[in-house]
């Protein structure tokens, strides 16, 4: 059951082709006609508008919410998962204390521990967001028998 008190960010990549947008965008309607209820937005890492800061506001500006759960629709972790969105959410990455098979802690992270809100602003992004709660980043989509039964489908396809 979703709460009034936390807002959902399903993050695409990015990219200058429409295909990525029109991905996440049904991936959120369909989050959303399952749950009515839920504070959902999608956003983009980078080249594409909104930009992470500028949905997390949109997520924020009627809501009092105190977590934001954060969902890179990835396939794996990579260096934009494990460093350049936790950069761009104002989080801690774990990235440093990885070892070389990238083998790191999962933890969740939460803004008010830090004594601070999120406070981020990047270069190429107009907008900066204001957040003082929790801020989870999750686990991409990673190795899952939902996605092997697609990648099965596809090569059936094209027997």
């Amino acid at each position: 059951m979703i709460d009034e008190k936390t807002g959902i960010l399903l993050l695409s990549h990015g990219s200058r082709l429409d295909d990525g947008e029109e991905v996440i965008k049904a991936y959120t309607e369909m989050y959303k006609e399952e749950y009515p209820e839920a504070i959902i937005e999608y956003g983009f890492m980078e080249i594409r508008k909104p930009g992470i800061p500028e949905t997390i506001n949109k997520l924020t500006k009627d809501n009092d919410l105190e977590k934001i759960i954060v969902v890179p629709v990835f396939v794996a972790h990579g260096l934009h998962t494990k460093r350049d969105i936790p950069a761009l959410l104002g989080i801690e990455s774990d990235f440093e204390d990885e070892d070389a098979h990238g083998h790191g802690h999962h933890h969740h992270h939460h803004g008010h521990d830090h004594g601070h809100g999120h406070h981020h602003h990047h270069h190429d992004e107009e907008e900066e967001f204001e957040f003082d709660g929790e801020i989870i980043l999750t686990d991409p989509l990673g190795i899952d028998t939902r996605l092997y039964d697609i990648i099965k489908d596809r090569i059936s396809q094209n027997l």
